[in-house]
């Protein structure tokens, strides 16, 4: 190789090299005459999660709890859409499943209206047929204070709804025989176990 040949092509080689070298180096750093790509950055806006439920393995809980959401209006809504199946009660003796009010403590329970009606949707779980009469709207009962569950199944006799109370396995203070009624009062018309 000549030595213009040789030298010709070591300046080739730096000329490549510088090309490579500059070519490279504004891939890495911008000039002052070249712009960055600008960043685009997309916003969604979040929305909830659908408020029904479409899972076929979702249950309603078998028991019930409390919920502090339950008002008077709530119980008094109760006692409104059994009143005339408790109207067709009235003159029959019936198992008195029952009787809650406002600040009554069983077992260490002080009951509020959501206890209330806590009780009255546990006795309709095991009994469907369970009504809640206010006893106020009825003469049989001593206190008119009261919101009491009664099953809507009618005995011959006082004597028949307490032994139903028995084959239940309620205590004695828990359920016993009661007539709904409209005129007289309490004597007669209740009969404890």
């Amino acid at each position: 190789m000549t030595p213009l040949a040789a030298g010709g092509a070591v300046v080739a080689l730096i000329t490549a090299g510088a090309v490579v070298f500059a070519v490279s180096r504004s891939k890495e750093t911008p000039t002052a005459q070249q712009t960055p790509e600008p960043i685009v950055v997309t916003t969604q806006e979040w929305a909830p999660p659908p408020t029904t439920m479409t899972d076929p393995t979702w249950t309603t809980p078998t028991s019930v709890t409390p919920s502090t959401a339950v008002t008077e209006a709530d119980v008094r809504s109760q006692v409104a859409h059994d009143h005339a199946v408790a109207e067709g009660l009235v003159g029959s003796w019936v198992p008195q499943l029952s009787s809650k009010n406002v600040g009554l403590v069983v077992h260490g329970v002080t009951y509020d209206y959501p206890a209330i009606m806590e009780d009255f949707r546990r006795l309709q779980a095991s009994y469907p047929d369970a009504v809640m009469v206010d006893s106020g709207d009825y003469n049989n009962f001593s206190r008119k204070d009261f919101f009491v569950t009664l099953k809507a199944e009618t005995f011959g006799s006082a004597d028949q709804a307490n032994a139903w109370c028995d084959q239940q396995g309620f205590a004695p203070e828990d359920c016993h025989a009661g007539r709904l009624t409209h005129t007289g009062g309490p004597a007669g018309n209740s009969k404890p176990r």
